[in-house]
């Protein structure tokens, strides 16, 4: 008996590691470099357990986001308008607590290197 309830404590922390999401919640900096040029936003972001909403603020409006978080990797996506037509702005990395690093993407035009950094945490 002793050795079975070992066996199902094992599994149940096995899989509570494996499903165990990043917290990306709260107020982030981000920046990045694109074949357009530099660029830089304000994000806040809401999680429920590994989807995310929220917003992005630039020097061109506020714009809705999604994304998912799985285990320390973070995607999240925004809609700009771009000569009349919409942008898919994707960004994707790894989550390093306050920090996240990786690539963003702009619809077809090109991708770059990416750094985020927690201004706050949501309450």
């Amino acid at each position: 008996m002793h050795f079975r309830v070992s066996l199902l404590a094992m599994f149940l922390f096995a899989s509570a590691t494996v499903l165990a999401h990043a917290d990306v919640a709260g107020n982030w900096r981000v920046e990045f470099a694109v074949p357009t040029g530099e660029m830089a936003v304000t994000m806040t972001i809401n999680q429920k357990n590994d989807v995310l909403s929220g917003r992005v603020v630039n020097e061109d409006g506020e714009f809705p986001l999604k994304g998912t978080v799985n285990g320390d990797e973070v995607t999240v996506v925004w809609t700009v308008p771009e000569q009349g037509q919409p942008l898919d702005i994707t960004v994707s990395g790894k989550v390093d607590g306050e920090y996240i690093t990786g690539t963003a993407r702009l619809g077809n035009v090109g991708e770059g290197s990416l750094s985020a950094r927690r201004m706050s945490r949501n309450p």
